[in-house]
């Protein structure tokens, strides 16, 4: 038996780095394409260029995994099914289930090294990947600008015709951050980048502000106008770049959730004690209102009492509305923080779900390896294809009914895995009968239409 488990065991090798690298070509190339122009003749050097690939890379090696897996298992189980080796080896008394030994033995060393990097490493490329892109922006921030589009930089939106070598034609720039409504419009515009900052350089224009308080426009005509944009006013600094879910490890993420459960459960606490407090102030309004009734029918002949009780009532009714807003206030912070939880939940269910889409993946394609019977690699990129659509349906649904907490994070992630590991089972059932029937046609369309 431990010559054919490493029989199947190489079968599966091959075709899996095989597929890999062919997926990690394809996405890869499909990002920098996407990229491309931010980089070509933007002065940047191939250092960094290929920083930004690799660091790019890693969420697509991330999903490319479980993808090869599923695609290999196909294409080895349909050689070996095509080959009639499969039959060889069932008659010569090894159990069918016998051959899922290997392939599970495969599934979990990628799960064993899929669950670390998921976890530690690839969240610590995320955020250097953004450190990166920062580090981009604040040495050539004309990289982010894009002709024809419009450009949100440092709460400006900008708006260009073309750019020539780092000179940007026909600027548009409307600042709505200021107290006045700013428009500049320039025939011409280029970037300087310091340390501290950066400094925009407009030529032959024109500025227009507004100020809706005193409903004053002026019109400014300038021949060289410069704009200065310090990093630190504008929360650019890699002091104050803060990770997102994605850019944290598990640890950090279990952190963040504990934090905002001791948040809820601090506001539950204090929404109790106001309650309390509102009840409190309620009782004395309507005790103050009914001693303020009562002295008001006997014509004031106890005046100070009346204003005393007419003061305090006051300050019973500011209580009572500042009270009001503060716990309408925290309620509606409580479902925030839920929310959050659930988001950073969904990350770290979806870190663990992929690496043992693994498994689920090579479960499946024995079957459909088996079932397909030709070993085909158009046909089992199909069949790949279509099931790992319909996974990832299943996940971007999941993410979308975990993060709005219409289902828990655990059913809605895991939900994907647990169909299709009941469609691998199903598949798994039919093809290890003797007489199977599942026969998989393709329609022949051009022939159809000659017929006719």
């Amino acid at each position: 038996m431990k010559i054919i488990d490493k029989y199947i065991f190489k079968e599966l090798i091959t075709p899996f780095f095989l597929s890999l690298f062919i997926l990690l070509f394809i996405l890869i190339t499909q990002v920098f394409v996407k990229h491309i122009d931010r980089f070509i003749g933007k002065g940047l050097s191939l250092s960094v260029v290929l920083k930004y690939l690799l660091f790019n890379s890693a969420w697509i090696f991330s999903l490319a995994v479980p993808m090869a897996a599923l695609i290999a298992t196909m294409m080895a189980f349909g050689r070996l099914s095509s080959d009639n080796e499969i039959s060889a080896l069932k008659s010569s008394g090894i159990s069918y289930f016998n051959l899922l030994k290997p392939a599970i033995m495969f599934g979990i060393i990628l799960l064993i090294a899929m669950i670390p990097f998921n976890l530690w490493i690839l969240p610590e490329i995320n955020f250097n990947n953004k450190v990166l892109t920062q580090k981009i922006s604040k040495s050539r921030p004309d990289i982010q600008i894009q002709e024809h589009q419009k450009n949100i930089l440092f709460g400006k939106v900008i708006y260009v015709e073309d750019e020539i070598n780092g000179q940007f034609n026909d600027v548009t720039i409307f600042d709505n951050n200021n107290s006045n409504n700013i428009s500049i419009f320039s025939k011409s515009g280029n970037f300087d980048s310091f340390d501290d900052g950066i400094l925009l350089t407009l030529k032959d224009g024109s500025l227009h502000s507004y100020n809706q308080k005193t409903d004053e426009y002026q019109k400014t005509y300038f021949n060289n106008y410069q704009i200065s944009i310090p990093f630190n006013e504008n929360n650019f600094s890699d002091k104050n770049l803060l990770k997102s879910n994605k850019e944290m490890n598990i640890g950090e993420l279990l952190d963040k959730i504990n934090f905002k459960k001791n948040k809820i459960s601090n506001l539950e606490k204090m929404l109790d004690q106001d309650k309390n407090q509102l009840n409190l102030y309620t009782f004395r309004e309507k005790k103050l209102q009914t001693t303020i009734d009562s002295l008001s029918n006997i014509n004031k002949i106890e005046t100070d009492i009346y204003n005393s009780a007419y003061i305090d009532l006051n300050k019973i009714k500011n209580s009572i509305s500042n009270l009001t807003i503060k716990i309408k206030n925290n309620t509606n912070i409580i479902p925030q923080y839920f929310r959050d939880i659930n988001k950073t939940s969904v990350e770290i269910h979806k870190k663990i779900v992929l690496p043992f889409a693994c498994i689920i993946f090579i479960l499946l394609g024995i079957p459909l390896g088996i079932i397909s019977k030709n070993g085909r690699f158009s046909i089992n990129i199909a069949l790949s294809l279509a099931f790992i659509i319909l996974y990832w349906a299943f996940l971007t649904i999941g993410i979308y009914l975990a993060e709005e907490g219409k289902v828990t994070p655990l059913l809605s992630m895991w939900a994907g895995n647990i169909i299709i590991g009941l469609i691998a089972m199903y598949l798994f059932n039919i093809s290890s009968k003797e007489n199977y029937t599942f026969n998989i046609k393709l329609v022949n369309i051009k022939s159809y239409f000659i017929k006719n």
